[in-house]
C-alpha cells in the first residue's frame, strides 16, 4: 500500500505528459499540412501565370520607358502595387544604377511607374486578364545613357518574373 499511491501519481503524470505531447504533435502536423497546401496553391498560381514583355521603348527627351506587358497565362493580374519593377541601367553620367520603381496611380514622378492602359479592357476593367496587354509608363531619373543596353525586370507577387533588354 505504501507504494501504490506514488505509483498512481507517477502513472497520472505519465498519462498527462503523453496526452500533452500527443496533442502538440498533432497540432504540429496540422500546421505542416496547412503550409504544404499553401505552397501547392502558390506553385499552381505560378504555373498558371505567364507574362510577356512585347516591347520596351525609351523616349529620349523625357526618359520615359513605355512597356507593353501581355498576359499569356491563365490568371489575371490586378494588384498593381504588388508588382516589383526593377531597372538596371547606366546613366548619362556613366553611373551604373539598379533601381526599384514603386507603383503610383497618379502621374508618375521620377523613378516611379504607373499603369497607363489595358487593351482590350472589355472584361473586368483595371485587371490584366489573359490575352490582354497592359501599357506601363516608367519615369527614369537620372537619364539613361544613349547607345547602351539596359535591363527591365518585372516580378509578380507569386514570384513569376519576366525581363527584357532595352536601349535608347
Amino acid at each position: 500500500m505504501d507504494t501504490s499511491i506514488p505509483a498512481l501519481v507517477i502513472g497520472a503524470i505519465l498519462l498527462v505528459g503523453a496526452s500533452i505531447l500527443g496533442r502538440s504533435s498533432i497540432l504540429s502536423y496540422d500546421r505542416l499540412g496547412q503550409q504544404v497546401k499553401a505552397v501547392e496553391a502558390r506553385a499552381g498560381e505560378q504555373a498558371r501565370t505567364r507574362l510577356t514583355i512585347t516591347s520596351a521603348t525609351l523616349d529620349g527627351p523625357r526618359d520615359t520607358l513605355t512597356v507593353q506587358l501581355r498576359n499569356d497565362g491563365q490568371t489575371k493580374v490586378g494588384t498593381w502595387e504588388t508588382l516589383d519593377v526593377l531597372v538596371s541601367y547606366t546613366s548619362a553620367a556613366d553611373v551604373r544604377l539598379d533601381v526599384w520603381l514603386p507603383y503610383t496611380s497618379g502621374a508618375p514622378a521620377a523613378n516611379t511607374w504607373r499603369l497607363s492602359s489595358i487593351s482590350p479592357d472589355a472584361f473586368e476593367p483595371g485587371l490584366l486578364n489573359p490575352g490582354e496587354t497592359a501599357t506601363l509608363t516608367l519615369e527614369l531619373s537620372p537619364a539613361a545613357k544613349a547607345a547602351t543596353t539596359h535591363l527591365l525586370v518585372i516580378s509578380t507577387e507569386t514570384g513569376v518574373t519576366v525581363s527584357t533588354p532595352f536601349s535608347r
